[in-house]
């Protein structure tokens, strides 16, 4: 700037020194130098003004750096989690999987102080210590089609209105009888037995036992007297002492060992 400053002052000085003829020419060269000086001078501001835009932009780069590093939201960004938000969330995480580890580490070490404790011997006296479930008696027993039919029958008309432990019992009886002595060795010939001559169970004399129709509940009592719990404690008799004739429940109390009562009926075995 200073040298074109000065070389116009140069100009000038020439200038007042040329003749009045010669002044004609000197003013179309100074001209000529105005617009030289007034281009080179725009040319050095473009250029600065350039330079400037670019040094503004890699402090933008560098500012905006920098934030990121803090773990600022830079302008642009849509408010995405920073380095120091994903470094928490990470540290979370690892705080619960150790929590979740030392929980696993409690529960398999309780596991070997329990097997520690019970040795393979403890377990076997043990299992002999505990109540056996009852075996059913009546399982080994072959039954046919007859025998089953007859059953059904003689539990519907004795005890189609008890529940469903009262018809497993009445069933039970005469299942007992065919697995003892004095008894005849199947279901339908126990239930048609006589004595002296008379009918061991009324409904076959009175025709109950031809009349009714088996129930759905009346299968499945008798389904669970023979494959299920034995509830009768060896019984071989029953009677339902509000409808009995009261000659035949002194025969009943003279000469049975009474047992227990559920439902409508008492329960006898020999003495």
């Amino acid at each position: 700037m200073l040298i074109i400053q000065n070389l116009l002052k140069n100009v000038y000085g020439s200038i007042r020194k040329i003749s009045k003829k010669s002044y004609r020419n000197c003013v179309v060269i100074a001209s000529g130098f105005l617009v030289f000086a007034m281009i080179s001078l725009s040319a050095q501001a473009f250029g600065g003004t350039g330079k400037n835009r670019a040094v503004s932009k890699e402090y933008r780069v560098w500012h905006a750096g920098e934030k990121e590093e803090a773990g600022e939201e830079t302008e642009g960004s849509g408010g995405s989690a920073g380095p120091q938000f994903l470094k928490q969330c990470k540290c979370a995480l690892e705080e619960e999987q150790s929590k979740i580890e030392n929980t696993n580490k409690i529960i398999q070490r309780k596991r070997e102080m329990v097997k520690q404790c019970i040795s393979v011997e403890n377990v076997e006296q043990i299992e002999q210590e505990l109540p056996q479930p009852p075996v059913n008696p009546y399982q080994e027993l072959e039954i046919s089609e007859q025998d089953y039919e007859a059953l059904c029958r003689i539990v519907q008309a004795e005890a189609g209105g008890e529940e469903e432990k009262g018809r497993i019992l009445v069933a039970e009886v005469i299942l007992n009888r065919v697995l003892t002595e004095g008894f005849k060795d199947n279901i339908y010939e126990v239930i048609f037995e006589k004595s002296g001559g008379s009918a061991q169970f009324a409904p076959t004399v009175d025709g109950r036992y031809f009349s009714v129709e088996v129930t759905e509940q009346t299968k499945q009592a008798v389904e669970k007297a023979l494959h299920g719990e034995d509830y009768s404690q060896g019984a071989l008799f029953f009677s339902a002492r509000s409808k009995a004739n009261p000659n035949d429940m002194a025969w009943f109390d003279h000469n049975l060992k009474w047992l227990f009562q559920y439902g409508g009926h008492e329960f006898y075995t020999l003495p």
